[in-house]
């Protein structure tokens, strides 16, 4: 599952570069391919990506002014001894499932179509909210089925 990361270099390091480019594991460092940044009014460069989630990724940039820079706010380092720099690092967060918890309307769409009585409790769900959600109970066999059997059993003993 892809997670959208927003990339951006504060204005401080861009400095008077005017633009850049970002590069890193995620398009194999290709410098050539870099991934554009964007000028904002506050003078930062910014992009944005989708980058797998529950995944690390080292990135630096590269500006026309000919410096290669790094992140101030990076979630991490690395530094690479055979180039002597530190890459930047972003962890990007793991993928959370989404719980939605049962609705009035789920909840008598369940007791319709239910054949044996239907009881609503409430309950915690697992984000602790409280939600109204079906259970059902079985009735128990009617014991009807039962006396023609013991009607023919006195008729055999006679």
């Amino acid at each position: 599952m892809a997670t959208k990361v927003t990339f951006e270099l504060s204005a401080n390091i861009v400095a008077e570069a005017t633009a850049g480019i970002l590069v890193g594991e995620f398009n194999n460092w290709d410098f050539n391919n870099g991934i554009s940044l964007k000028k904002q009014k506050d003078g930062s460069l910014k992009t944005s990506l989708e980058l797998e989630a529950g995944k690390t990724y080292q990135y630096r940039y590269f500006l026309n002014d000919g410096r290669w820079v790094n992140d101030d706010r990076a979630n991490n380092y690395n530094f690479v001894s055979e180039y002597q720099v530190e890459n930047c690092v972003v962890a990007v967060p793991a993928a959370t499932e989404t719980v939605v918890a049962p609705t009035k309307a789920m909840v008598a769409k369940v007791s319709a179509k239910a054949v044996a009585p239907v009881v609503v409790e409430e309950v915690k769900t697992p984000v602790k909210a409280k939600a109204k959600v079906a259970k059902i109970e079985v009735a128990p066999a009617k014991p009807a089925a039962v006396a023609p059997a013991k009607k023919a059993a006195k008729k055999v003993s006679k």
